[in-house]
C-alpha cells in the first residue's frame, strides 16, 4: 500500500496538486495543519490526526465522517511523527511526506528522523517539496540506486545521520570506496551522477539522501 501524508510545515499547494498526479497512492492521512491543505487541494483523507491547535475552527466539521483521531496538545510525539507511525500501521510500503519542511528547521529535522520509524519497518518513505527529495538509507537496505531518467533535480548529498557511516559511491562524479563518512564533514554536498544510473552502497550506518534542485 502507498500511503500519502500530509502535514503542516510549508506547502506549495500548486506545486503539490501537479506532483501528485505523478505518483500513485491509495490511502491519506492528514496531520493536523495538513488539513488546510488536503482542503484546498481537494484531497479527502482516509485519516485525520492530530491536536489541532493549528486548524481554524469549523473546518474539521466539514469532515466529521472521516476517522478523526485527537490527541492532546502537550505529548511525546509530532503529529507528523504520529502520522508516519499510523501509516506503518496501516500497512504501508511506500510513504509520501509532503509539508514536511519549511521555516521551522527544527521541525524539518525531526520530520526527516521521524522517517527511520518507517524505515525500521521496512517501508520506503520520502519527503518532498518543489526542491528536494529526501530519504534515508541504511545498512539493511544494503544500496540505492539513483538514475539520470528518474532523479529528483541534478544534485545528490549524502548526510550521516549515525555518527558514521561507511559507504561507497559508484557511478558518481565523485566516488568513494568504503568511506568512513563521519558527522560534521562536507565531502559528500552537491554530487553529480557520471553514469545513467549510480549506487550508493551504506555497508554500516544510517545516512540521509538529499536529490535536490537549485
Amino acid at each position: 500500500m502507498n500511503i500519502l501524508i500530509i502535514t503542516g510545515g510549508s506547502l506549495d499547494t500548486g506545486w503539490a496538486d501537479n506532483f501528485l498526479k505523478e505518483i500513485d497512492y491509495d490511502y491519506v492521512i492528514v496531520a493536523d495543519r495538513g488539513l488546510l491543505y488536503a482542503d484546498k487541494l481537494g484531497i479527502t483523507p482516509d485519516v485525520i490526526l492530530g491536536d489541532y491547535d493549528s486548524v481554524q475552527e469549523g473546518l474539521l466539521d466539514k469532515y466529521k465522517n472521516i476517522d478523526i483521531k485527537t490527541y492532546p496538545r502537550e505529548k511525546d510525539y509530532t503529529d507528523t511523527h504520529i502520522a508516519v507511525i499510523n501509516a506503518v500501521k496501516a500497512g504501508a510500503q511506500k510513504i509520501y511526506i509532503l509539508g514536511a519542511t519549511g521555516t521551522r528547521m527544527d521541525h524539518t529535522f525531526t520530520n526527516i528522523c521521524n522517517m527511520k520509524a518507517a524505515l525500521d519497518c521496512g517501508a520506503e518513505c520520502y519527503i518532498y517539496d518543489p526542491h528536494n527529495k529526501i530519504y534515508l538509507a541504511g545498512e539493511e537496505q544494503g544500496s540505492v540506486t539513483v538514475s539520470k531518467n528518474g532523479q529528483y533535480g541534478d544534485y545528490v548529498s549524502v548526510v550521516p545521520l549515525s555518527d558514521m557511516a561507511r559507504i561507497s559511491l559508484s557511478g558518481f562524479k565523485y566516488e568513494l570506496d568504503n568511506y568512513e563518512l563521519y558527522q560534521g564533514l562536507s565531502i559528500c554536498q552537491s554530487n553529480e551522477l557520471r553514469d545513467d544510473k549510480a549506487v550508493i552502497k551504506v555497508h554500516e550506518g544510517l545516512l540521509i539522501v538529499f536529490e535536490t534542485k537549485d
